[in-house]
C-alpha cells in the first residue's frame, strides 16, 4: 500500500469506547473513518451525527464491508460477537483491530487467527497499556536486564466496580466471559513482561444471591515457563480498590502502582529506590497510529492474535482450576 494512501476506515460497535476510537481515527493523518455499524442503529446514526466526517450509518456488518470495502475494520462490540465479526471482516480482505478480550473461547481465537492468516491482512488486539508510558518504561527496564532474571510477577486489580453494559450483557457469562474481560489487561502485562504461563491454580467467588453469572473475585496462581511465578487477583466488589503491577528480578525489581500508569518504582539491590511519574498519554490514540502504520509498512503489530488468544487460554485455565480445584496447565496453539 501507497504511504500516501487514504486509508478507509469501517467501525463496528458504537458505545463509549466505539466513539472514543472514532474521534481518534478522524484525527489521524491519512485515515479516513468511512462508515460506523452498530446493531442499535440510533447508536450508530448518534455517533455518525456527532462526527466531523459524516460516516455512513449501517446496522448491519456484512452490509458495511460489503458496499463500503475498507481498508481496516475497528471491532469494538460485546465480547460474545468478536470472533464472527472480525472473521468476516478479515475474510473481505480488511485489517482488523478487535478490542479486548479478544474472545471468549480459544477455539474462537484460532477462527480469527486463521481467517487474517488466510487473507494476508494483519490482526492486533486492543492492549492498550502496551502504548501508555509507564508500561512501556517497565518494558524496557526489565528487557535492559535492570531487575536481571525474572523470578517473580503479580498483579492486582481490585474494586473495579459492577459490569453492566447496555441490557447488563456484561453480567452474562455467555456474552461477557468473565473478569478476564477486565483483567485481560493485567494477564497480557504479565505475559508481556515475564513470558509464557505454563499452569495455573485458581479460586474464585460468585454471588449466589443475584442473578449475575460472572464472578464477583478470583485469585490466580501463575506458573511460568521460564520457572518464575506469579499470581494475578481480580475483584469487582472490593471497597476502594487496589492496583499494582510488579515484577523482580534477581537484582531488582520494578512496579506500577496506579491505575492510570502515572508511578513507576524502581528498586536495585543496594541501591537508593527510584520513583518516577509520567505524564498520562492517550494511549488509545497512540495505539490506533501505530497500527495504520502497520498496515502502510507491512510490519506485523505487536499485541497480535497469538498475544490476545494467550490471554484466553490462561483464563479459561483459571476457570478450569476454580472449578476442579486442581491445577491446570494452558494449553499450547499447536502448529498450523
Amino acid at each position: 500500500m501507497a504511504s500516501d494512501q487514504t486509508l478507509k476506515i469501517g467501525l463496528v460497535g458504537c458505545g463509549g469506547l466505539g466513539s472514543r476510537h472514532a474521534a481518534n481515527v478522524e484525527s489521524i493523518e491519512g485515515a479516513e473513518l468511512v462508515a460506523v455499524c452498530d446493531h442499535e442503529r440510533a447508536s450508530a446514526e448518534a455517533l455518525s451525527d456527532k462526527l466531523a466526517s459524516q460516516p455512513a450509518v449501517y446496522d448491519n456488518h456484512q452490509t458495511m464491508l460489503s458496499e463500503q470495502s475498507p481498508d481496516a475494520v475497528l471491532v469494538v462490540t460485546p465480547n460474545f460477537v468478536h470472533s464472527p465479526i472480525t472473521v468476516d471482516a478479515a475474510t473481505s480482505g480488511a485489517h482488523v483491530f478487535c478490542e479486548k478480550p479478544m474472545a471468549l473461547a480459544v477455539e474462537d481465537c484460532d477462527a480469527m487467527i486463521e481467517a487474517a492468516d488466510h487473507a494476508g491482512v494483519f490482526l492486533m488486539i486492543g492492549y492498550v497499556r502496551r502504548f501508555q508510558n509507564a508500561y512501556r518504561e517497565m518494558k524496557r527496564l526489565i528487557d535492559e536486564g535492570q531487575i536481571g532474571e525474572i523470578r517473580m510477577a503479580h498483579t492486582v486489580r481490585l474494586g473495579t466496580g459492577a459490569p453492566g453494559g447496555v441490557a447488563g450483557w456484561q453480567l452474562d457469562r455467555e456474552r461477557y466471559g468473565g473478569l478476564f474481560s477486565m483483567h485481560s489487561h493485567e494477564l497480557d502485562q504479565l505475559t508481556w513482561m515475564a513470558g509464557d504461563v505454563r499452569a495455573v491454580q485458581a479460586v474464585m467467588r460468585y454471588d449466589d444471591a443475584s442473578h449475575n453469572t460472572v464472578e464477583e473475585s478470583i485469585f490466580i496462581n501463575l506458573e511460568f515457563n521460564s520457572g518464575a511465578i506469579g499470581s494475578l487477583s481480580s475483584s469487582r466488589i472490593y471497597p476502594g480498590g487496589s492496583y499494582e503491577l510488579g515484577v523482580a528480578g534477581t537484582e531488582g525489581s520494578v512496579k506500577i502502582t496506579s491505575g492510570t500508569g502515572a508511578q513507576l518504582t524502581l528498586n536495585r539491590i543496594g541501591e537508593k529506590s527510584e520513583h518516577m511519574t509520567y505524564e498520562r498519554n492517550n494511549g488509545l490514540l497512540e495505539e490506533m497510529t501505530y497500527f495504520l502504520q502497520c498496515i502502510r509498512t507491512g510490519e506485523q503489530p505487536q499485541s497480535n492474535g497469538l498475544d490476545g488468544r494467550r490471554t484466553i487460554a490462561i483464563s479459561l485455565a483459571a476457570h478450569e482450576s476454580a472449578r476442579t480445584g486442581q491445577k491446570v496447565k494452558v494449553p499450547v496453539r499447536s502448529p498450523r
